[in-house]
C-alpha cells in the first residue's frame, strides 16, 4: 500500500508537492516524481519491500506511469509483450508497455490489486482494480485533474473530490468506462464437501502469492476464523511468523488469538488498551480513516492500534478482510428468505468493501508505513467463491456461516477456533459499548437532534456517530461530500 498522486494540467502544478506530502506517511524514504510538459506524477513506496511503483517513463519522456498495487499475472503479461524489451522487473514498466501495445483495453488484463495513472502526451488514464483494494480519489479544478491515494490530499485543491469507482478506467479524451467484473469461475462443484476441498488449495496459493521475499511478515490476528486460517497457512511458509492482536483487558479476541499463536507456533504480540487511550487516538484514527461511519470507526480503533504494534516488528502483514463477504459470514444473512436473496446479499457485501472494510485496512496500515496483503481477495479465490452456491455457505444443523471456508481448513486449527461464531472486530476486541456509552453522556438529546441531520437526505445514525462526525468535520469541514463517505449497511 504505497501511494500515488498527480496533476494533469499545464497549470496548478505548484500544489503538487503539498498533495504528495499529505500521503508521505504511506511510504518510507523520499517520494519520487516525474514531470512532463502537461502533467506531474509522484509516488511514495516502502523501501523495505523494494517496491517499484514508478514513476517510470519512456525514453522520449512523453509517456509515464505511477502504480500502486500487485500484479498476480505479471509473468503472463510480460510474455504478451512483443514490441518492448524490459529494462527492469517492475510491474509498473510492464503495465506501461502493455498500454502502449494494447491501448485502452489493457486494464481488463490486469489480475490483482492496483490503482494507476498513465500520461500519454496530452492524454491521461486512471484505473482501479475490480474490488477497490487500492484506493484512488480524483477531482477537477479549472480544467485540471488532481488524483491521489487518499482524499485528504486533494480536497483543498479541487471543486469537489470523488472516490474513483472500482473496476473502471478513465480516458481523458473519451470518458469513464467499466471493465469486466469478477464472474464465477466456470467450474462444476460436485457437492458442498468438494467446494471446501478445492478452496483449501486456492487459499494456500493465495497466501503464497501475497508473501514478499526477504522480509519478516506478520498477521493481524483477531482469533476469528479468517485471520486464524491465514495465520495457519502463512506459518507453513515462513521460518518465523509474527502475529499481532489488540483489545481491552479480558477481550475474547485476545484469548482466542493466543490460542491460535500457541497452536501454530508464531511469535505473538498483543496490545491491551484502555478507554483513555482510545479517546487519546480517536482524532488521529478518524483523520487517517477519512470516515465517521460508526461501525467502521469502532473497528478502525483496534485496527489502528494493532497496525501500530505490527509496524514495530514487520513491514508487511496479512489481513483477513473478504472472508465474511465472500462466504456469507454475517449474522443477518441467516435470515435471507431464499438462496437468491442470500446470493444478492453476498454480492452487495462484496460491492461495499471498497469504502468500508478495505478503507479501514488500507488507512490503518498506511498510517504506520506498512503494507497489508489480502489473500481472500486474490482473484482466483474470489471467482471460485462466487461459483460456490450460496446454500452451501450457511450450512449444518446450526446454520454455520462460512461453512466451506471452515471445513476447508478444519484440520489446521482447533475446533473451537474453526467453528467459533462471528464477532464484529470491535465486539471481539472488547470495545463494543465503551464509545457508545461515552457518547450518550457527552452528547445531549438536543445536540443530536440539531446536528444529526446533514442535509440532502443524509443523517447520522446515533450519538456515537455524531461524536465521530465532529472530529471528521474538524479536519475536513464540508470539503468531503457526504455521499463519498462509505456507510455500513448492516450492523
Amino acid at each position: 500500500m504505497g501511494g500515488i498522486a498527480g496533476v494533469f494540467s499545464t497549470e496548478n502544478l505548484a500544489s503538487f508537492q503539498e498533495i504528495l506530502t499529505k500521503i508521505k506517511h504511506r511510504g518510507l524514504g523520499n517520494p519520487k516524481t516525474w514531470k512532463g510538459p502537461y502533467s506531474i506524477l509522484g509516488t511514495v513506496g516502502l523501501s523495505s519491500l523494494q517496491e517499484e511503483l514508478g514513476p517510470i517513463s519512456t525514453p522520449s519522456n512523453t509517456r509515464a506511469i505511477v502504480w500502486d498495487g500487485k500484479l498476480l499475472n505479471h509473468d503472463v503479461l510480460r510474455k504478451k509483450l512483443t514490441l518492448h524489451e524490459m529494462d527492469t522487473n517492475s510491474e509498473a514498466e510492464t503495465v506501461l508497455h502493455l498500454f502502449e501495445e494494447q491501448g485502452a483495453g489493457f486494464s481488463s488484463d490486469l489480475e490483482g490489486y492496483f490503482a494507476l495513472a498513465i500520461v500519454d502526451g496530452q492524454r491521461f488514464i486512471l484505473a482501479r482494480d475490480r474490488l477497490g483494494v487500492c484506493p484512488l480519489y480524483y477531482g477537477f479544478s479549472n480544467g485540471s485533474l488532481f488524483f491521489a491515494s487518499e482524499i485528504k490530499a486533494i480536497v483543498d485543491f479541487v471543486e469537489e473530490a470523488h472516490e474513483f469507482p472500482p473496476g473502471h478506467f478513465l480516458l481523458s479524451d473519451q470518458g469513464m468506462f467499466p471493465y469486466q467484473p469478477y464472474l464465477p469461475e466456470p467450474v462444476r462443484i460436485d457437492g458442498a464437501q468438494e467446494s471446501a476441498n478445492r478452496l483449501a488449495d486456492l487459499l494456500d496459493q493465495a497466501v503464497e502469492a501475497c508473501l514478499p521475499d526477504g522480509v519478516n511478515v506478520g498477521v493481524w490476528l483477531s482469533g476469528g476464523v479468517d485471520s486464524s486460517i491465514l495465520s495457519a497457512l502463512a506459518r507453513r511458509k515462513t521460518s518465523t511468523l509474527y502475529t499481532f492482536s489488540a483489545g481491552v483487558k479480558g477481550a475474547p479476541d485476545l484469548e482466542y488469538a493466543q490460542q491460535v499463536a500457541d497452536h501454530i507456533g508464531s511469535k505473538h504480540f498483543e496490545r491491551i488498551y484502555t478507554m483513555e487511550e482510545v479517546l487519546a487516538i480517536l482524532d488521529k484514527v478518524i483523520y487517517n480513516l477519512e470516515s465517521f461511519d460508526a461501525p467502521l470507526v469502532r473497528s478502525a480503533i483496534g485496527n489502528y492500534l494493532v497496525a501500530e504494534l505490527a509496524s514495530d516488528h514487520v513491514p508487511f502483514v496479512l489481513s483477513g478482510e473478504g472472508g465474511d463477504e465472500l462466504f456469507a459470514g454475517y449474522a443477518y444473512q441467516k435470515y435471507c428468505s431464499s438462496e437468491v436473496e442470500l446470493t444478492l446479499s453476498v454480492q452487495e457485501a462484496i460491492g461495499s468493501l471498497h469504502n468500508t472494510a478495505l478503507q479501514r485496512v488500507d488507512r490503518s496500515a498506511a498510517a504506520h508505513s506498512t503494507k497489508a496483503g489480502l489473500p481472500f481477495l486474490d482473484p482466483r479465490v474470489v471467482r471460485y467463491a462466487l461459483a460456490i452456491p450460496s446454500r452451501w455457505k450457511i450450512r449444518g444443523p446450526q446454520d454455520v456461516e462460512k461453512w466451506p471456508l471452515r471445513e476447508a481448513l478444519s484440520d489446521a486449527l482447533p475446533n473451537e477456533i474453526i467453528w467459533r461464531g462471528k464477532a464484529k472486530f470491535w465486539e471481539g476486541a472488547g470495545a463494543a459499548d465503551m464509545l457508545k456509552d461515552y457518547a450518550s453522556v457527552e452528547i445531549s438529546d438536543e445536540a443530536f437532534q440539531k446536528e444529526g441531520k446533514l442535509g440532502n437526505g443524509f443523517h447520522l445514525h446515533s450519538k456515537e456517530e455524531l461524536l465521530y462526525y465532529r472530529y471528521f468535520k474538524s479536519h475536513f469541514g464540508n470539503r468531503i461530500p457526504i455521499r463519498e463517505v462509505g456507510r455500513t449497511q448492516h450492523v
